[in-house]
Formats: C-alpha cells, structure tokens, sequence
C-alpha cells in the first residue's frame, strides 16, 4: 500500500473516487493507475528506466508488457501498441479514472532503455492523450509512465 506523502501512513484507496486518503492526516492524492486487467506473470533482470525497481512479465488484456511494480510504468513493443491501446479502451471502462501523468517535455530527463542500456528518446506522443512518451527505436519500445496509457486510451479521438 502506498505511503502518505505528507506524514508517512499507509495509504487506502477510495475507488469510485479514484483516490488514496490517509486516514491519519486526511490527505488525499489520485491513485496509481494501473490497469485492473494487468496480469503479472514474474520479474526480470530488466531494470525498471525510472526507480530501478526489476520490471515484472506481464499480459495486459492478454497482450505481453513489462510492468513496473514501484512506479506502475509499462515498456511495450512498438508493434504492439495501438493494439493494447485498443484493447484498453475497449475493455478498460468504470468509474476508476487515470492518474493523470506528470507534464513532461521533451528532454526533462534521460531515461536508458531496459533492454539495451542506449538512452530512450523522449518525445510527444502523435496521438490523443497530449503526453511525452520514451523510445527505444533499437528495440523498438515504448516506455509510458503511471497513467499515460489510460490517457491515451480515455483521450478523444483526432479529427481525420
């Protein structure tokens, strides 16, 4: 369970409210966003571009990622992406509501890529969702951190 920023207690979550409280202190924070179809399966040697954490094996509505058990950030194949975005936003409805991500921009911060240890090139994302992503193009992976898929996958479509 999460602790509380301000004081240090365990965190419970509010879920039709989409929130963390401290019941000690009474303060309150949006809870991580991490998809209820998210499957773990085990852990890696791969480290986790943000905490370090070992990223874990996962299925996201039975599609394969690398999840980050500290951070929630998700590492997914290139040629898997638009699909798990539409099975998201297919399957992945209810009152929970995203964390929304830190803004970021482009260059805030050099992550290195899990698998090959080059830095990802952070960059905007050209879908909905109006988000930073990560790229790995030499092992062609996508890096999202807490709450960015859901974003995407909840943001309104583009006007062709």
């Amino acid at each position: 369970m999460p602790e509380c920023q301000n004081c240090g207690a365990a965190m419970r979550i509010v879920r039709d409210k989409g929130l963390l409280m401290c019941d000690h202190c009474g303060s309150q924070q949006d809870a991580p966003a991490i998809p209820e179809a998210l499957e773990l399966i085990g852990e890696t040697t791969r480290p986790c571009p943000v905490c370090a954490t070992p990223l874990s094996q996962g299925r996201l509505h039975g599609h394969p990622v690398l999840s980050c058990p500290s951070c929630s950030g998700l590492l997914i194949e290139m040629n898997r992406f638009t699909t798990i975005i539409d099975a998201v936003r297919a399957y992945d409805v209810g009152p929970f509501r995203a964390a929304l991500p830190p803004r970021q921009n482009p260059g805030d911060r050099t992550l290195s890529c899990p698998s090959c240890g080059q830095p990802l090139v952070s960059h905007p994302y050209a879908g909905p969702g109006n988000i930073v992503i990560d790229t790995c193009s030499r092992c062609l992976l996508n890096w999202l951190d807490q709450g960015e898929l859901r974003r995407i996958a909840q943001a309104p479509e583009r006007q062709r």
